[in-house]
């Protein structure tokens, strides 16, 4: 019932390489964005050879295909790396310029009965290093001593 012949007139399939060794451009653009100037002229420029697979689409060698992922995935590293950096930098100098900017006085360390601009002058001014005693100087421990000469008098 089953039984088939030698006289078969089955055609003949033409000799088609079956490649599992090609990726079609059409599933590669899954992964990789179409380049603006096509894929054939960018895959001249980096040595890829575009060929047809067994129904006719255009593809490229697997090894090419995993090449060009690969620089892909390098890319968006590099790219991760240098936000990172760019972020932490604006970071650091956000800090740096918070720093520099002036905090006031705290309202609840106003006085009453006294303007805030006299309070917050006098902030500053208690801010600005102050020079210390040849005692104070002797009592922090440290070997050397700073002369502070008596201002001349211009009497005679």
């Amino acid at each position: 019932m089953f039984r088939s012949t030698g006289t078969d007139t089955a055609e003949s399939a033409p000799d088609v390489n079956v490649a599992a060794d090609v990726i079609p451009l059409s599933h590669l653009e899954l992964d990789l964005v179409a380049p603006v100037e096509g894929w054939t002229v960018f895959l001249a420029a980096r040595g890829v050879e575009v060929t047809l697979d067994d129904i006719g689409r255009m593809s490229i060698a697997r090894v090419d295909a995993r090449r060009l992922l690969t620089e892909k995935r390098e890319r968006e590293a590099e790219q991760a790396r240098r936000r990172k950096l760019a972020e932490a930098q604006a970071v650091a100098d956000d800090q740096i310029r918070r720093a520099q900017i002036w905090q006031g006085v705290p309202a609840d360390h106003m006085p009453p009965g006294v303007a805030p601009a006299a309070v917050m002058m006098q902030a500053s001014r208690d801010a600005q290093p102050k020079r210390t005693s040849v005692l104070q100087e002797a009592l922090a421990g440290s070997e050397t001593l700073t002369y502070h000469p008596l201002p001349a008098s211009d009497e005679k």
